[in-house]
C-alpha cells in the first residue's frame, strides 16, 4: 500500500475537554447503574467476639481486616494501623461509647464506622459489612495499586 503523502488532520482535545468527557461518562454510568459491590466470605457471626471487647482478623487476598461486633452491629476496618504499619488493630482497645479502637503500639484511635483518626492522622479504610443467615461478608477491599516507574 503506498504511503499517503497527505494523512488525516490529527484530533486534538484540550485537558478540559477530556475531564468533561469523563465527568458525563460517570454521571451516566451512576445515574442509571450503581456499581454493584462485591462481598467476600468472612466468617460466621458467633466467631466475633460478642461484648466488643476486641476483633477477629480475618485474611482477603490481599489484606487483613478486623471485624468488631458492638451493639449488634459489626463493623469491618483494616486491621493494619497506617502510623507505621502494624497489623495490630483487632487487639487494641475498644470504646463502645465512642465505637473506636486503640492501637495497641503507640495510641493512634480510629473510628470503627468511618475509619477516621481520633488521636493520630489519616485514617484506615472501612469495608461494608452484611450479616446473613449468620454469616458475615465484607465488601472485597480493593486491589492495590502498583505504581511502576520506568526510569
Amino acid at each position: 500500500m503506498p504511503h499517503d503523502p497527505n494523512p488525516p488532520e490529527a484530533e486534538y482535545f484540550d485537558e478540559d475537554s477530556i475531564e468533561d468527557a469523563l465527568a458525563a461518562l460517570n454521571s451516566e454510568i451512576s445515574a442509571d447503574e450503581p456499581r454493584a459491590r462485591a462481598f467476600v466470605y468472612a466468617c460466621r457471626l458467633s466467631e466475633i467476639p460478642q461484648n466488643g471487647s476486641r476483633g477477629k482478623v480475618i485474611f482477603c487476598e490481599h489484606d487483613e481486616v478486623a471485624l468488631f461486633l458492638l451493639k449488634g452491629t459489626v463493623y469491618a476496618i483494616s486491621n493494619i494501623c497506617p502510623h507505621q504499619s502494624s497489623p495490630l488493630l483487632s487487639e487494641g482497645r475498644v470504646d463502645k461509647e465512642e465505637l473506636s479502637v486503640e492501637c495497641p503500639m503507640h495510641g493512634w484511635i480510629y473510628r470503627l464506622d468511618t475509619g477516621r483518626a481520633l488521636i493520630g492522622s489519616g485514617s484506615v479504610p472501612t469495608y461494608a459489612v452484611r450479616v446473613v443467615d449468620g454469616e458475615v461478608w465484607i465488601e472485597e477491599p480493593p486491589q492495590p495499586i502498583i505504581e511502576i516507574s520506568l526510569n
